[in-house]
């Protein structure tokens, strides 16, 4: 049963219009909130601004130097032909996939460390 991100309620699906077929795999609805999620088409990862994984839709892909000949290659002539134009090959770490996309990453985000162990860190460099 999928759950609601709010309120963890069922989500149930609605029904999708011509036009939405298109565009959304699926439309669900929250049965206590009425909130809605869209799930997107597997294909719309290729008009986006930048590099996603084609498998999972994943932003936080990483960039290669060269071709890991373990994990597999994403075998489509859309990788390819991006490839053969200067592409840059792509991996991503949740599905282990690799790809050429023209686009650049999504830049990530570091994340700090809490302010506690900052200061604890402080602390033990003073001798306190």
């Amino acid at each position: 049963m999928r759950q609601c991100v709010s309120c963890g309620g069922e989500l149930v699906r609605l029904k999708r219009t011509i036009r939405q077929k298109f565009i959304y795999h699926a439309i669900l609805k929250c049965r206590k909130c009425g909130r809605r999620e869209i799930r997107d088409q597997w294909f719309l990862f290729l008009f986006g601004r930048k590099s996603r994984c084609p498998r999972c839709g994943s932003f936080r892909v990483e960039k290669l130097r060269g071709i890991d000949h373990i994990d597999p290659m994403y075998k489509n002539p859309f990788s390819y032909l991006q490839k053969f134009f200067g592409g840059n090959l792509h991996w991503c770490p949740f599905c282990r996939l690799q790809f050429y996309d023209l686009r650049k990453k999504s830049p990530t985000v570091k994340r700090t460390a809490p302010v506690a162990v900052i200061e604890a860190t402080d602390m033990a460099k003073s001798g306190e």
